[in-house]
């Protein structure tokens, strides 16, 4: 369990140096706060797929929470949804497939469980039409160590890039969030989002054949 964060965290933009501690979280808090290997075995690919757009190619719409030097948290960020479409298909996405390879991750008996259960799934979420976001083109994922968690830290985070989205002149937000995450949809629907729809995410590797979902919720900026 991470101790307890009792001063109030700088919270000040992104700088390279953060990039292991910001990886480290997202591994660590993947799987509604807990670690990516409950479900996935390779976290360099996985931090790959989730944070190198935001490090690499927009670090200026990222943000962390700083407590005395330790990253605790952070806000990647994003204010063109439809650039961080074309950037991860033809930049990120053939990069990561490569590594992936290399580390053999593909076939490691945790990711072909993983995969067995949800190709079907992802493919018929490829070639369904997408929902409309138009008024909502910028995108923000936050995450926290579980003991910066109800300080008010991710607010003070989505707070900044509020700000950040206004001055580039951005009109809306959306966000992705489990719907199996009780306390992170409270954390949103707190700030004034609002659910826009529901989407198939993940069927269960575990044989039972349970689908998770996750709740695209938005916010007028």
């Amino acid at each position: 369990m991470s101790p307890r964060v009792d001063t109030a965290p700088q919270i000040r933009p992104y700088e390279p140096r953060d990039r292991t501690a910001l990886r480290q979280i997202c591994a660590d808090t993947a799987d509604s706060g807990l670690a990516i290997e409950r479900f996935f075995p390779d976290r360099e690919v996985f931090a790959d797929l989730l944070t190198n757009y935001y490090t690499e190619f927009e670090p200026q719409s990222t943000f962390v929470a700083d407590n005395g030097g330790e990253v605790v948290g952070y806000l990647t960020g994003c204010l063109n949804s439809k650039r961080f479409l074309r950037v991860m298909t033809w930049r990120i996405a053939p990069a990561i497939l490569v590594k992936a390879l290399s580390r053999g991750t593909f076939w490691h008996p945790q990711s072909v469980r993983l995969f067995r259960a949800n190709l079907g799934l992802w493919l018929k979420n490829v070639f369904r039409r997408g929902r409309k976001l138009h008024d909502y083109p910028a995108h923000l994922h936050i995450n926290l160590r579980e003991g910066a968690r109800g300080q008010r830290i991710g607010s003070q985070l989505v707070s900044a890039f509020f700000e950040h989205a206004r001055r580039a002149g951005v009109r809306g937000v959306h966000a992705g969030v489990s719907a199996e995450n009780l306390r992170a949809c409270r954390f949103f629907e707190g700030l004034g989002f609002t659910e826009l729809h529901r989407e198939q995410r993940m069927r269960k590797p575990d044989g039972s054949g349970k689908i998770l979902s996750t709740v695209i919720y938005a916010k007028r900026l």
